[in-house]
């Protein structure tokens, strides 16, 4: 298995693509399906999450790090750890990982990755092996306002180490300076801490996302794009279904 990692999205992708954006896309996602959510879309568009609250979407999301104007949450994983959300459906917007499904939607299969379901997506990741041993893995990071970021960079790492634990791989060049990075952060808190995401948040008084954020595969949940829908404008929504979702 090739692991390649960019450390921000460039594309076009083929084989499995894992979208990384751990301060806090990728991170609240795996949470709402634990909560209960029945269905999740992401979209960079306000005006496309707006339109899908007209047929009884949740509105979760982000402008500048707050909810915007009409929303139901915002994307604090410390606040919506609280929610019972059986049996709903909600859209997410972000400033990060929603805007780069557009790279990603062509690769064979879309994981979105985080600290936080580390575990679960390596192995799924390490299942495709299991029928093509020759399978390519890109761990695309997020970033942060189109630079590279110390948060999704380690979490690559995570999921590096992970990955060649479960099976013999070919980590790329920006795959071994992400490895090398857990050695110099061995608290992934310190690392989210020191990121540039991590500043922002901590700015807006926001600490305890980045403690939530730094938990290491304590979630079992792995999204997983499954469509492509259309949004208001030109902006689609991202369909993502739940692999290993709590029954």
């Amino acid at each position: 298995m090739r692991i390649h990692t960019d450390l921000t999205p460039t594309g076009p992708y083929h084989g499995v693509v894992v979208l990384i954006d751990t301060l806090r896309s990728c991170t609240v996602a795996p949470l709402l399906f634990e909560r209960g959510l029945s269905e999740l879309a992401l979209t960079p568009s306000l005006r496309s999450a707006r339109a899908a609250a007209d047929e009884g979407w949740l509105l979760l999301g982000e402008r500048q790090g707050v909810p915007p104007e009409g929303f139901n949450y915002g994307n604090s994983p410390a606040e919506l750890a609280g929610l019972d959300l059986t049996g709903r459906r909600a859209v997410m917007v972000s400033e990060n990982a929603p805007r780069y499904l557009e790279r990603v939607e062509g690769a064979d299969r879309v994981l979105l990755g985080s600290l936080y379901n580390a575990g679960a997506v390596a192995r799924t990741v390490a299942a495709t092996a299991d029928a093509d041993p020759d399978a390519q893995v890109t761990l695309v990071c997020s970033g942060f306002e189109g630079e590279p970021d110390l948060d999704d960079t380690l979490t690559a790492g995570v999921l590096a180490a992970a990955l060649t634990e479960l099976r013999r791989s070919r980590p790329s060049g920006a795959t071994r300076f992400a490895l090398s990075l857990l050695r110099a952060f061995p608290d992934p808190l310190e690392a989210l801490w020191q990121s540039v995401a991590g500043h922002y948040l901590r700015r807006l008084e926001l600490e305890r996302d980045l403690a939530f954020c730094a938990q290491v595969s304590a979630s079992q949940v792995v999204p997983q794009l499954v469509e492509r829908m259309p949004g208001a404008g030109s902006a689609p929504l991202y369909r993502f279904e739940a692999l290993g979702a709590p029954t």
